[in-house]
């Protein structure tokens, strides 16, 4: 048995699945976004991406045809053969969700996306109602199976790991903490196991529970 790399991710059942956590978690404050499954992104499991800055009019931002604004998942990590289709199911929830909180701090809190403490108070008390939102997505192997490039931070020792030459010494710094960054090869990054700063609900609540039944492939 294979999970959702059977089949392409559905926009439309992504878009009604936002909908639903948007209602729940958000009181339907997010604006409408577009929602695309990208074969490119295999940095990570899903981004949020904004071409505007947090305080552009919210009429101007709802607008999503332009490009300007839009939650990107990553095809090729999340339609991964899996014998458990519910989990595969349950890692789209949780990336989905994730991303929708740095949409939350972009249009509503009107600050930059961040890992911060309101990131954090918003991720637990999603979990608390049975999501499993971390800060970090859990596919460190999956990602390093993408690995091509990778850089380290002089100062330090901050690994970023690319499927292309993206990374220029010349031009960026780390960003943890400004260091110069100097390419290494892939082989020679040590395995990191990466932080899980929060767990599913063992038994989750009636609502979580419903979502991951409709978002379920049958």
């Amino acid at each position: 048995m294979t999970g959702l790399s059977s089949a392409p991710l559905s926009t439309e059942r992504l878009q009604a699945l936002w909908r639903e956590l948007n209602a729940r978690y958000f009181r339907g404050a997010l604006p409408p976004i577009e929602i695309i499954c990208s074969r490119r992104l295999t940095a990570s499991a899903g981004m949020f991406v904004s071409r505007v800055g947090p305080r552009t009019r919210a009429e101007d931002r709802a607008d999503t045809t332009d490009g300007r604004r839009d939650i990107r998942l990553s095809l090729p990590l999340l339609q991964r053969p899996s014998e458990d289709i519910g989990q595969a199911d349950r890692e789209i929830l949780d990336t989905l969700a994730h991303e929708m909180i740095h949409q939350w701090q972009f249009d509503v809190l009107k600050r930059r996306p961040n890992h911060g403490p309101d990131f954090a108070r918003k991720m637990a008390a999603m979990n608390r109602d049975g999501l499993g939102i971390t800060i970090c997505h859990r596919f460190d192997e999956a990602v390093r199976a993408f690995t091509k490039h990778a850089w380290r931070c002089l100062r330090c020792g901050k690994v970023y790991e690319r499927q292309r030459r993206t990374i220029r010494p010349s031009r960026h710094r780390c960003g943890a903490c400004r260091g110069t960054l100097r390419e290494v090869p892939p082989s020679e990054v040590a395995r990191r196991t990466p932080r899980v700063h929060s767990q599913r609900h063992p038994t989750g609540s009636p609502f979580t529970a419903q979502l991951e039944l409709n978002f379920s492939i049958s």
